[in-house]
């Protein structure tokens, strides 16, 4: 230790108020953020309008698709110009959530290379402006199924350039724990059953047995590119590269050039991976929430007091106005033969419909629900 640094310690000792200053950070005024993207794929395109939070904390609510309505823009005057003079008006979409407007323009009548130019006007009287350019390309309407291998199998994906318009091309892989999302200027991509999901904290795999997992890739304007390569400051909210006028946010464009569908799967030697079957009689049939599980050891313990992490997918028993999706992605674990399931309400990790617990004896899995009983039995196919 130096002898200055040692005689400042002394001296804080010493003396009854020795403080380190303090700076308070001025509270921000609110400001509309706009979140716009025109798509060449898309039915009609839409865009959201809200306040930044400027260093209050509302409540968040989750039932609403912008979380949180006391920062929705609602009742705002929107208009879109075509670069061959044509006006859209957008209507708020208040089935999606307050602040989410829609404009009844098909993805297919974009006209490319020329400016779109965007208008807001708030009931506040706040006038934001942007403006954005299709890129050219010939948009991908139609996905490709591919089975998967994760264990041995790596893919080759190439995507035709584009001549004008494109800043960068953008690729992204959906995936249960949020999507994998990486810009290339490159015209080509190679994927491995290997390669981790570094946009996730705990650097899952991008690729889960047993879900099914879009890959798209697109040609992005700068808006798009610059929005999303920078990032905000939590202090200082600065570091974004912003284009809009009057506002914060962005409004680009995109161009789907390549779209695919992974089906992963990996081998299920394991007793614990397999299609397993429900079995019972025809009452408890028609009682059973699911029918079915396909399972996968997603990746074993790294200890042995560790569980193996699964992955798979489940099959709901139909009945009159069922919702949602008929087969659904599930995650779980085992460990010495005890085994836990979260049956996902679609394809997503962040929602669980109900959890099932269980054993595995020989080939047959029993166990209960949380929420929909037991026991149930399911036999190894």
């Amino acid at each position: 230790m130096s002898s200055k640094l040692l005689l400042f310690v002394m001296g804080c000792g010493l003396l009854t108020a020795c403080e380190i200053d303090k700076v308070g950070i001025p509270r921000s005024n609110a400001r509309v953020a706009l979140h716009g993207m025109l798509s060449a794929t898309a039915q009609s395109q839409m865009l959201l309008l809200e306040r930044t939070r400027s260093g209050t904390a509302p409540s968040y609510d989750l039932s609403d698709p912008v979380m949180n309505t006391s920062l929705a823009v609602s009742l705002a005057q929107v208009e879109l110009t075509t670069p061959s003079g044509q006006t859209f008006f957008a209507v708020e979409d208040r089935g999606q959530g307050a602040g989410i407007y829609r404009i009844a323009l098909a993805g297919d009548a974009l006209e490319r290379g020329g400016a779109y130019l965007l208008s807001v006007r708030t009931v506040e009287g706040e006038v934001l402006t942007a403006q954005t350019s299709v890129p050219l390309g010939t948009a991908d309407t139609i996905g490709e199924q591919r089975v998967f291998d994760r264990s041995r199998d790596t893919v080759t994906i190439t995507w035709p350039v584009v001549a004008g318009g494109a800043r960068s091309y953008m690729v992204r892989i959906e995936t249960p724990f949020g999507p994998r999302v990486f810009f290339t200027d490159s015209s080509s991509i190679r994927l491995t059953g290997g390669l981790r999901n570094v946009d996730v904290t705990s650097l899952t795999r991008v690729f889960i047995p047993g879900f099914p997992q879009a890959v798209t890739v697109s040609a992005v304007d700068s808006n798009f590119y610059d929005w999303f390569r920078t990032e905000n400051n939590p202090l200082s909210g600065t570091g974004l590269v912003n284009r809009v006028e009057g506002g914060i946010g962005v409004f680009g464009s995109l161009v789907r050039l390549h779209f695919e569908e992974f089906s992963v799967v990996t081998p299920q030697s394991e007793p614990a991976s397999g299609t397993f079957l429900f079995e019972g009689t025809l009452l408890e049939r028609r009682g059973t929430p699911n029918l079915s599980i396909e399972l996968y050891v997603e990746s074993r313990a790294a200890r042995a007091d560790q569980a193996d992490a699964l992955s798979g997918r489940y099959e709901r028993r139909p009945f009159l106005g069922m919702e949602g999706c008929a087969t659904c992605g599930l995650l779980g674990n085992v460990r010495n033969g005890r085994i836990e399931l979260a049956m996902l309400r679609a394809w997503s990790a962040r929602d669980t419909a109900d959890v099932f617990t269980g054993e595995i004896r020989g080939d047959t899995i029993v166990g209960f629900y949380r929420f929909g009983g037991g026991p149930v039995r399911f036999v190894k196919q």
